[in-house]
């Protein structure tokens, strides 16, 4: 921060008084001064015209120029390098928290975009198993028509299209609800009516803990938050212990005098000095507590910083299992639907010769709509863990 200052003002003249004259001066006396001054350095012009009616017009100029440096005050480039860094600290955090907030927001879109695309999948496998259930219904119906089946076949199949027209209706509720938390996302209307676009699996960032721990260790804006309030707060310490230190400043000025009536310099002067401020003999504790309780501040940074890294390496190794569960889960439920189609077909062929019975029949129909549905759900939670994994590592 630097202040500067600007004065004038009006007075008797004393180069009469400098010429021994004993009576009141007739005369005018102008002066003024400019200051400029900052944490470190001083720079000051002042400046002086008298003018004297006497037997001749008298008129002289004075003009002084004097400066200060501190040259060492304690800390390491000078007290106001801490304050310029502590901004530097301060503007860079923000930028981190400005860079966190958008990748919070990019994720919960991710987040509710992947999740309503896997419920508008199940929604159209919960449609087409209420399509097949309906189909089973009028082919028992027709069964029993000509005798073939019993009444309490044709209940069997209607109870299980009652069914599938419950999750029908689930499904649809579900999406409904998902679409207006993307919606809200966003920043949509909530009764905006749309559907998603299929998306690809998304790619594995990486197999490996280390390599997931790596990039989670750079890139987690907690971890960038930390390191900045810790650098600030060591800045913040060497400043405090800056403050018992003396203040070594160096100190000149130059001034000239001109006499315009006669045209004459009448002398140059110059000055140069050193200053030492000690610091407060006694100032109460008042400096010591400053210290501790910046060294306090670093000291819970640290704490911080390393809870910080040990909660992150839980939750990076945890969104990395997860992955890898989820990936072996989508796997085995694509296995799932091909047994049990393959149940399915069978029992339907062997209730055609009369090897089978509606039961059977229904129980493997049963086993096939969840499986197509087990599918569904295990493909949306492998795409979300991906994308927890991707949070976790700060992508």
């Amino acid at each position: 921060m630097h202040a500067g200052n600007l004065a004038g003002s009006y007075a008797p003249s004393v180069l009469a008084l400098s010429q021994g004259k004993t009576t009141q001066p007739v005369g005018e006396n102008f002066q003024g001064g400019v200051t400029l001054s900052g944490p470190s350095t001083s720079v000051g012009l002042t400046a002086q015209h008298s003018v004297v009616e006497g037997t001749q017009l008298d008129q002289a100029s004075a003009v002084s120029v004097s400066g200060s440096q501190v040259v060492y005050d304690g800390y390491p480039g000078g007290r106001a390098e801490a304050a310029v860094k502590q901004a530097q600290f301060a503007y860079q955090a923000a930028q981190v928290a400005y860079d966190s907030t958008m990748k919070s927001v990019i994720y919960q879109v991710k987040q509710a975009y992947y999740t309503l695309l896997g419920d508008q999948n199940t929604l159209h496998v919960r449609e087409a198993i209420v399509t097949q259930a309906e189909g089973n219904l009028a082919y028992y119906q027709g069964l029993l028509s000509v005798q073939r089946a019993t009444p309490l076949d044709v209940l069997q199949v209607q109870v299980t299209l009652t069914q599938a027209r419950l999750d029908l209706r689930t499904a649809r509720n579900t999406l409904a609800t998902d679409r207006k938390n993307l919606s809200l996302a966003l920043g949509w209307p909530l009764d905006k009516q749309y559907i998603v676009a299929d998306a690809t699996v998304p790619e594995l960032p990486t197999n490996t803990s280390e390599e997931a721990l790596k990039s989670a260790y750079r890139d987690r804006p907690e971890l960038r938050t930390l390191a900045l309030n810790l650098a600030s707060a060591n800045v913040n310490l060497a400043f405090q212990k800056s403050q018992l230190s003396s203040v070594v400043s160096v100190n000149g000025s130059l001034g000239s005098i001109q006499d315009w009536t006669l045209n004459k310099n009448l002398g140059t002067t110059f000055t140069a000095g050193l200053s030492v401020a000690l610091p407060p003999l006694y100032d109460g504790g008042q400096s010591s507590a400053q210290v501790q309780q910046a060294a306090g501040q670093v000291a819970a940074y640290l704490l911080q910083q390393d809870k910080e890294l040990q909660s992150i390496t839980i939750e990076v190794q945890n969104a990395l299992f997860a992955v890898q569960d989820a990936r072996d889960r989508l796997d085995l439920a694509g296995q799932n639907v091909k047994q049990a189609q393959g149940v399915y077909d069978l029992q339907k062929a062997k209730f055609a010769v009369g090897q089978a019975d509606t039961l059977d029949v229904l129980t493997a129909f049963s086993t096939l709509t969840t499986a197509q549905t087990g599918l569904e759900q295990a493909r949306s939670t492998y795409n979300i863990a991906v994308l927890n994994l991707f949070n976790a590592m700060g992508q």
